[in-house]
């Protein structure tokens, strides 16, 4: 079989879109994934993976581009990528088409009534595919019109009216699932859940981080998830560490993520007053999640937006691969999912309750219980090989020749 993926982001580093494409040559399949792209080579083989990518600073430039631009903006088609769909089809053909984008459904649809074949979506929960990512790539008038033609309306209707043509849809946990069956009227025999699960020896392979002033080995740190956390959510965490400080005499407390500047002032001047500097650090530079929490003994992941409300952070599989238990806010997946597994607690959003949490969790043999749950629930139940194994049978499926009919008649009597 052979797979062609769509993106409408880079890969790598997409490593949702990395994991199901080594899932897929595990299974003996070959997978190409068509990816926007900058400043690299516009075809390479990546893990296995066949990469073409589509130069960012092309796309839109010249006659044809401006051309293939009105046309995405008026019907959200992408003439580029069909145009790389029937190349790559050319060489060898392609077997099924998976999206991974919202921004590019409707491209993936086409390809699969031009080419004959069926078509997967692989999207997060409704709010979160709907909720575009912004972008600072292009002209200010490339901005304006995204704003303008990828609205959330837009997109949102785009959701409703094209996700139901899919032949599957594969989603990140089983609240989204029925989010996409009972809100968007999906064949729910057609939506399948494949969580985002790592590996379980990812412990083995991975190297702490290090150079943080302190000693990880007597200190009790808390690595804080801030990617796709407001401002609030990140300040409420802030105040909740000043708290907890003064019943854990050791704590530290690590804020990883991509945060803009104006959000880092304010949360270094609001650490100040609070009498936290010294216990609050901030990780801005590009360095993986996963070496922090592997020097970590908790994971913070804070209450985020409500595009989130329906998804499992990534970051969630990750501590559970390595052992560190976690504190949550209380989103009905994460809630569930701590409940199931026993690696963490839930707690309401609020400086208080965050607050005792993390003194709880200062005690080591409170530590030691939830990681060990941690652990064997990476090893079972969130094993990724049965993720891999999920994913693999589902585009098997879609191949599949169904039995012939071979009801005999009865004779008239």
């Amino acid at each position: 079989m052979h797979v062609c993926m769509l993106t409408a982001g880079a890969f790598p580093p997409d490593e949702r879109l990395a994991r199901a494409g080594a899932a897929l040559r595990a299974g003996g399949h070959a997978v190409t994934v068509c990816a926007r792209g900058t400043g690299g080579p516009t075809e390479a083989i990546v893990d296995g993976i066949d990469v073409r990518r589509l130069p960012d600073d092309e796309l839109y430039s010249g006659p044809k581009g401006i051309l293939d631009g009105a046309r995405y903006a008026l019907s959200y088609v992408q003439p580029a990528w069909l145009r790389a769909a029937s190349e790559i089809d050319d060489e060898r053909a392609i077997d099924v088409c998976c999206v991974t984008d919202l921004d590019l459904l409707k491209t993936g649809l086409k390809i699969g009534t031009k080419l004959d074949i069926p078509t997967v979506a692989d999207l997060p929960s409704a709010p979160a595919a709907t909720a575009a990512a912004e972008s600072a790539r292009g002209s200010r008038f490339r901005q304006y019109a995204r704003r303008v033609f990828h609205s959330p309306w837009r997109r949102g209707r785009l959701l409703g009216k094209r996700v139901p043509d899919v032949d599957r849809l594969v989603t990140t946990c089983e609240e989204a699932r029925s989010e996409y069956v009972r809100g968007k009227g999906i064949d729910p025999e057609h939506v399948a859940v494949v969580r985002e699960t790592v590996d379980s020896d990812l412990a083995a392979d991975t190297e702490p981080a290090d150079g943080f002033g302190f000693d990880p080995e007597t200190a009790f740190v808390a690595t804080v998830v801030a990617d796709g956390v407001s401002q609030e959510s990140l300040e409420t965490v802030v105040v909740a560490a000043a708290r907890a400080a003064d019943r854990a005499a050791d704590l530290r407390v690590l804020i990883v993520g991509d945060l803009e500047e104006a959000v880092l002032d304010d949360l270094e001047r609001l650490a100040r007053r609070r009498l936290a500097a010294g216990r609050i650090s901030f990780r801005t530079e590009d360095v993986k999640l996963t070496s922090y929490l592997a020097a970590s003994d908790v994971c913070v992941l804070p209450e985020r937006s409500h595009a989130t409300e329906t998804t499992v952070p990534r970051a969630f599989f990750t501590a559970l691969a390595l052992g560190v238990p976690m504190v949550a806010s209380e989103t009905p997946p994460l809630k569930r999912l701590l409940e199931r597994t026993g690696a963490g607690l839930c707690v309401r959003h609020g400086t208080g309750a965050l607050a005792g949490a993390l003194v709880k969790l200062a005690d080591p043999n409170r530590q030691a219980s939830l990681a060990a749950n941690a652990r064997v629930a990476a090893e079972g139940a969130f094993d990724s090989e049965r993720d891999a194994e999920k994913l693999r049978e589902l585009y098997e499926s879609l191949l599949a020749t169904p039995e012939p009919d071979v009801t005999v008649p009865r004779a008239d009597s």
